[in-house]
This record gives structure tokens, sequence and C-alpha cells, in this order.
């Protein structure tokens, strides 16, 4: 649900994240979805980072990049929302479905800034998980609209191809669970690739083969992948079953000497959204220090 005012840290009372510079980056003037095609001129033509609020609202919904111009990519969103009888597709706009819902369920009207950002779509990628890192960690929890999350009495769209039109849920059926609670930010602890990073107790490493593997439960958690040789943390991942999913990258190394994994296993179930947000944290603390994303994270190398 929306954050409640009251909880939101009272050391932020201009939230930082409504800034024209927050994170150093040059944001545009927010502008309404509302907005005439002269006042939307004021979106850049250029690729880059966004952010979308409601109006009157301090939180925001969602925050995105695009190797589109942010300009082309919001005006395709906002037109995208403008019917209000049908949720859109899952495609090719993701947030749009969850957008509709909240404003269908809230009576939301939206608004939006953006920054013009030069950079491979790893960059990018790796700026807007700082963001969001930041964002939670300034306002306690995720935008209502990023991981997967979704209103909890909504159902979503499909894509396209498979032709599932998203809604309203019934009132005899149970909440969507997308539309749970968003998981604490992770507390800003050690370097990155530490037995106690992000005060979380990771396992040691050990090599990616299949009978180191052997030892990881077949529970919910996080993984972090390091090269053997220089000990460089490479990829941050997340799975409902990390032993799986570390099958599946040991896969994909024959030769088990080149890398090398630890994992932090939850004590308790998480719901994938909860997952995506704790893996952002690591990624956006990552970025935070190293002003790059893990050299695996986002295709910049096939793993």
């Amino acid at each position: 649900m929306p954050p409640d005012p009251d909880q939101l840290p009272a050391e932020l009372p201009g939230r930082d994240y409504f800034s024209y510079t927050w994170s150093s980056l040059p944001w545009s003037p927010w502008v309404p979805f509302t907005a005439t095609k002269e006042e939307f001129r004021q979106i850049p033509r250029e690729p880059g980072l966004y952010r979308i609020k409601p109006v009157g609202k301090d939180f925001l919904m969602y925050i995105g990049e695009t190797r589109k111009t942010v300009h082309e990519r919001l005006n395709e969103l906002r037109h995208t929302l403008k019917r209000t009888d049908l949720m859109p597709w899952n495609d090719p706009i993701t947030e749009a479905p969850a957008l509709w819902a909240w404003r269908d369920a809230e009576g939301f009207e939206y608004e939006c800034s953006a920054a013009p950002m030069d950079a491979s779509q790893g960059g990018r990628r790796g700026m807007e998980s700082y963001l969001l890192y930041r964002y939670r960690q300034e306002c306690g929890e995720s935008t209502l609209c990023n991981f997967g999350r979704f209103h909890p009495r909504y159902r979503k769209s499909t894509n396209r191809n498979e032709n599932k039109r998203g809604g309203k849920l019934d009132e005899s059926h149970k909440d969507n669970p997308a539309g749970g609670s968003s998981m604490p930010p992770l507390p800003v602890t050690g370097p990155p690739g530490d037995r106690e990073w992000m005060g979380l107790a990771w396992s040691g490493k050990k090599s990616l083969d299949g009978e180191s593997i052997g030892d990881v439960p077949s529970s919910a958690g996080l993984y972090l992948l390091f090269e053997r040789d220089t000990g460089d943390l490479v990829y941050i991942g997340q799975s409902a079953d990390c032993a799986k999913r570390l099958r599946t990258h040991a896969m994909k190394f024959l030769d088990g000497n080149d890398l090398m994994f630890s994992w932090y296993s939850s004590e308790k179930p998480l719901l994938p959204h909860n997952l995506k947000e704790w893996e952002n944290d690591l990624i956006g603390n990552y970025f935070e220090v190293y002003r790059r994303a893990p050299e695996y994270q986002f295709g910049n190398r096939e793993y």
C-alpha cells in the first residue's frame, strides 16, 4: 500500500528523491501526464532515467531507464494509460499495468521527471538499481510498481501474445501476493562480498561445481559469484531455489575453476518481489562503492 506519511524518515523533509539534483543527475522539471505536447517537451529527447509520482503525493511509483529517448518512452506510457476501461498489456511497457491498477483503485494522476544519461545499457541499469537503492534507504520501502509489485486487489495483464487481460479481483478472491509489504532496506554494512555485507550472514566462498552446490539448501535466498583468480565480485543474484539456480550457472561454466560462489539462505519464505528488493539493495550498494555494476550483472559479459 502507499507509504504512511508518518512513517517516512523525519530527516528528509524535502524528500531528496524529488529534487532536481537527486543523486547528482540533471533531472527535468516534474511534468504531468496530462501536459500539452509543448509542455511535455521539457522531458529530454535522450536515453536516460525517469521517475514517476502521483500528483500531490510524497512518494514515487516507479523508477526506470530506457535506451529510447526518455521523451519517447514516457510519451508512449502516458498515451497507453489514457484508456481507462482496460488494463494495458505487460508489453512493451512493463510498468503500465501496475500504474493503471493504482490509478483505477486510488484515482491517482501521474507526473514524471527524467534525466539524460549517455551510457551503455549496463551503465543505465546500474544507475537505475542505485536510484532504487537510494529511494529505499531514504523512504524505508520500495516504489509501488518496481520489482513486480502490484496493487493487492488487482491481477496483472499478461504479455499481448498470451492474451489474458488483467483487472480488479472479485471480492471473494485472495489478495495478489505481489501486493504484499515491501521488505525494509538492508543495512549498509561491510564492503561488497564481505561475510557480513549488508547485514547478512554469507557463507564462505566455494567452487562453482556440483559437489559444493550440494551444500546449498533448495530454498529462497541470495547468492554472489566471484572470479577465482582475482576474487572480484562479478554477479549478484536471487532465487526461490538457490541450489537450482547455482546449478544452472555451473552448467555454463563446465570448468568450475573459473568461478566461486557464496550464498545467504533466508530463514523464512520470501515473496518474489522481496527477493528482488534485497538483490537490488546489494547491486545498488556495489554501484555506490565502485560507480559501476558487477561485471556480469546486466549482460556486460555472458555468464
